[in-house]
């Protein structure tokens, strides 16, 4: 048994050494690979955020001028400079976050900031669990084909050809073949293009022709340079056919390279009274190709269509002439000039075309489609044969333009939001930023696009904001957003500012992305300092002044005292507030005023601030006064308003000094008979006129109206003169007028100093 056990952990061992010296292997061969190759590849690690280079190649340095060192760790975006486009930007940046192939050419800067043009193509790798791992960046300079384009925007472009017509087509690069046609396919009897790409043209050729054609080559020297003649190829069966060729020099994917066609001489010489024949031929063509074919031999006037190309314009097939009239009469009419005026460009520029369009079918449905085609030379400056496809491409233009719409739709929101907003992927990169994310933090219109959008945090909130990232985007969670996360971050200028964010998760075909918003918060945080400085303010002053608050809340049956209120009434913390104990406490003489301050409290017509004084025997026995300030809300939902809460500050008045130390010079008043307390009365009910009069007319005056200042300052004066007449009125009041037991005043008695007075309720005053 230990036997066994022991071969069973060598055997496993083994299989252990064994992956691990193929996987060296693998990524030896992979590195020859990719330092071999002429064009710059760079490796990024797709498992960590913003895709960190992890692999250059000697060509990527020579191209961009920078230092291995200098490259590992970073972002692509090193490369992005002042003119580099955003929708290329946006499109690498989406590739990366969905873990698409693409390509696109953008300007890029090199080490020393001169600018080129740059071929990017993503090729993302996956694992057998299909996680993206890594992408592979192949990048080419194009700078010089972008030359070669404009000055040759008369000539063959590579992107124009048609990738199946009824001539074969080879394109050769450094004399091996690189591109054939599904029509070349044919002529050369192969069934797959890799019999063909790759191998030397040269070798395609009969022996007894090959010099010919090598003389050809080495002739043809310039652009403007077309030659035509008869050779022989070999077919991939060992048998030779014979064809009509022609070469012309082109720009191939950046190379020098030339374009040859070539025809079965059987198919150039055919008759008109052949075209049944020719179609049949075709319709085997289209077997193979599975492409909408056609063909016009210009010297017979004769012209084939393929049955999937009468079916795309709404015919069976060999129902209608194929002539060039049907197919026009089939154009919409909005695109019918645009279309004829490209085919007879293409009989005097010598230039492919490719367009799409619109057609409409005899049942009046309108499809899209994609027309292209080249002409073919016979003898010089003669056109012999015309070929082309009709691809129906009506739902992929509708995915297109639904696709553009949605990222238009998507834009226009981003943009039309008032805080900044950046769409991120899973590795934590920026692939779209509004113009508000970019003015708050100060970059420049496609700055933000491809860089990780932790950078715009504070080095010491980066932590959190991953946390938090992590924690929305988790494979367990429901993807619930996030909000109100305050964190701090960094302009571009290095300034730094609070910000609130917002998460919310977006479920894509290839995973989860996420939505940041982020609004500056400067301005609130200001706010709520003040708001927090003049709390602490308050609480000082009612702390200096030993302000008693207490609060009632008539709904809850609830009383709230403030320590400082318990310490007026000499109640320990211990005891529980409550109206009955607060009642309790007020001084026997003086409760009627308490009664006349809880009717106040019920009435919704009192909705005001009122002042009461009184007096209050504390559980030591000590007598001390009381002014008291209160003010009720009432609900005015309801008919029958409901009083809600009542808040009140009173302050302990016993110790206060007397008027007369205040006021030395007052003429002495002998008896309170001196002053009537009628008159007393009568001054008060007018002042309160006054004042709850001006308190009207100030609410309906809008405030930047000097009136409203005028009757501001008016109620100002009222307040103190209302405040003096009490000084007064309490500094006239005889010594011996409050007594710790005081009968209560009999009904229609004449009021005199003897008797208990009960203080006014003097209001409003807001």
């Amino acid at each position: 048994m230990a036997a066994g056990l022991f071969l069973g952990m060598l055997l496993l061992l083994s299989l252990a050494l064994w992956r691990v010296f193929r996987l060296q292997r693998e990524n030896l061969r992979k590195a020859q690979v990719i330092e071999g190759t002429q064009c710059g590849v760079l490796v990024t690690d797709a498992t960590l955020p913003h895709h960190p280079i992890r692999e250059v190649n000697g060509a990527f340095l020579a191209l961009t001028g920078y230092a291995e060192y200098e490259l590992i760790g970073q972002t692509c975006t090193i490369l992005s400079g002042p003119d580099t486009d955003r929708a290329s930007m946006e499109t690498l940046g989406l590739g990366l976050q969905d873990g698409w192939a693409c390509r696109v050419c953008v300007r890029h800067y090199r080490r020393d900031g001169t600018s080129f043009w740059n071929e990017v193509t993503l090729s993302p790798i996956k694992d057998r669990a299909g996680r993206l791992t890594e992408v592979i960046w192949i990048m080419r300079d194009v700078s010089h084909v972008r030359a070669l384009e404009a000055d040759r925007s008369g000539r063959l472009a590579p992107t124009l050809l048609c990738e199946s017509v009824s001539e074969g087509v080879l394109v050769v690069t450094d004399g091996d073949v690189v591109y054939v046609n599904m029509a070349g396919l044919r002529i050369l009897g192969a069934s797959s293009d890799a019999h063909v790409v790759g191998q030397a043209f040269l070798g395609l050729i009969h022996q007894e022709f090959r010099e010919r054609v090598r003389e050809q080559l080495v002739r043809i020297s310039s652009p403007d340079t077309e030659c035509q003649w008869d050779t022989n190829v070999l077919r991939l069966d060992g048998g030779t056919v014979a064809v009509e060729m022609s070469i012309t020099p082109i720009v191939w994917e950046g190379q020098e390279s030339f374009l040859i066609c070539f025809s079965d001489r059987v198919h150039v010489n055919r008759k008109g009274d052949d075209v049944a024949q020719g179609l049949q031929d075709l319709r085997r063509s289209e077997s193979m190709t599975e492409m909408n074919s056609w063909a016009w031999d210009v010297a017979q006037g004769t012209e084939l269509w393929s049955a999937e190309q009468y079916r795309i314009l709404g015919y069976e097939p060999g129902s209608v002439p194929p002539t060039y009239d049907t197919f026009k009469n089939a154009l919409h009419p909005e695109d019918r000039d645009r279309v004829l005026a490209l085919f007879e460009e293409t009989f005097t520029s010598d230039r492919p075309y490719d367009i799409d369009c619109r057609i409409i079918q005899p049942s009046g449905v309108v499809r899209f489609v994609r027309c292209r085609g080249v002409l073919m030379h016979g003898l010089p400056d003669q056109p012999i044969r015309m070929s082309g496809t009709l691809e129906d491409i009506t739902d992929y233009k509708l995915m297109a333009t639904l696709a553009e719409e949605r990222v238009l739709q998507l834009k226009v929101v981003l943009d039309a939001s008032s805080s900044g907003m950046a769409l991120v992927s899973r590795e934590g990169t920026i692939s779209l930023a509004n113009r508000k994310l970019e003015q708050m933090f100060g970059y420049v219109y496609g700055e933000l696009v491809g860089r990780p959008v932790d950078s715009l945090f504070q080095v010491l909130d980066r932590a959190r904001y991953a946390r938090e990232f992590r924690e929305v985007l988790s494979v367990s969670g429901d993807y619930l957003s996030r909000t109100g996360v305050e964190l701090h971050s960094l302009r571009k200028d290095g300034s730094r500012f609070p910000t609130e964010i917002g998460l919310y998760p977006i479920v894509l075909s290839s995973g989860p992305s996420l939505l940041v918003s982020m609004v500056d918060i400067t301005d609130r945080h200001q706010v709520e300092q003040t708001l927090r400085d003049d709390r602490m303010r308050l609480d000082l002053a009612v702390q200096v002044g030993q302000v008693g608050v207490f609060e009632y809340d008539h709904r809850a049956d609830s009383v709230w005292w403030s320590p400082i209120l318990r310490t007026i009434h000499g109640i320990g913390t211990e005891e529980q507030a409550s109206l009955e104990r607060y009642l309790q406490l007020v001084h026997p003489s003086d409760r009627d005023s308490i009664a006349v301050m809880v009717r106040s409290v019920k009435n919704p017509d009192e909705d005001r601030i009122f002042e009461v004084s009184y007096r209050i025997v504390r559980p030591d026995g000590a007598i001390r006064k009381i002014d008291l300030c209160y003010v009720t809300w009432f609900d005015q939902g309801d008919s029958a308003p409901q009083p809600c809460r009542t808040v009140g500050m009173l302050v302990d008045s016993t110790d206060r000094k007397p008027l007369t130390t205040v006021l030395p010079h007052l003429p002495t008043v002998e008896s309170q008979q001196t002053i009537p307390r009628t008159v007393f009365h009568e001054f008060n009910n007018s002042l309160t006129a006054v004042l709850g009069f001006s308190e009207l007319a100030c609410s309906l005056i809008p405030m930047d109206n000097k009136a409203h200042r005028h009757i501001l300052q008016v109620i100002a004066a009222g307040r103190n003169v209302r405040e003096l007449a009490h000084t007064i009125r309490r500094a006239l009041e005889p010594v011996g007028s409050h007594h710790e037991s005081i009968p209560p005043s009999q009904p229609g008695s004449d009021p005199s100093p003897s008797q208990p007075e009960v203080p006014d309720v003097v209001g409003p005053c807001r």
